[in-house]
């Protein structure tokens, strides 16, 4: 799988206190456009999805080639995260935290969900999308198990 370019999201939800909580993905698709879907694989073991699985909303931050640095700092479990890369969050409808930057935002409700091995498949309906201004912005990729930079 590693040979299969991906973009790489943030998956965001919040806890059970109501504070954002942040997870990086790449395992995610479209499904379709009417009703507009999406789909993301959460690992059993995340933080994650347990509060998916409280909050059924989340929301999904495609990031741009700069924002490497936050896509690393979430791939990481809450307890190892080092550094302090500066982000923010806006709350968006229903209480779904924004990644404040990211290209392309979808407001999410769970829709369904399989569970398969030690993942389960979440289809979400897109509730509201937001996308940069920014129509110059390159998308971050992986690649290979690495950063992946095409345009460079």
């Amino acid at each position: 799988m590693s040979k299969f370019a991906t973009g790489v999201t943030v998956i965001t939800t919040v806890d059970p206190e109501g504070n954002p909580h942040s997870m990086t993905a790449n395992a995610f698709t479209s499904v379709c456009l009417d009703p507009p879907t999406l789909l993301v694989c959460v690992a059993h073991n995340t933080i994650t999805y347990g509060y998916i699985e409280e909050q059924k909303r989340i929301g999904v931050n495609v990031l741009r080639e700069e924002q490497e640095e936050l896509g690393m700092y979430f791939a990481r479990r809450p307890e190892n995260r080092e550094g302090n890369p500066e982000y923010s969050y806006t709350m968006g409808v229903h209480n779904v935290p924004e990644l404040d930057g990211s290209m392309v935002f979808f407001n999410c409700d769970i829709v369904g969900s399989h569970v398969y091995g030690d993942h389960t498949i979440y289809v979400g309906e897109v509730k509201d999308m937001r996308r940069s201004e920014d129509e110059g912005a390159n998308p971050l990729m992986f690649f290979d198990s690495h950063w992946y930079h095409p345009m460079h």
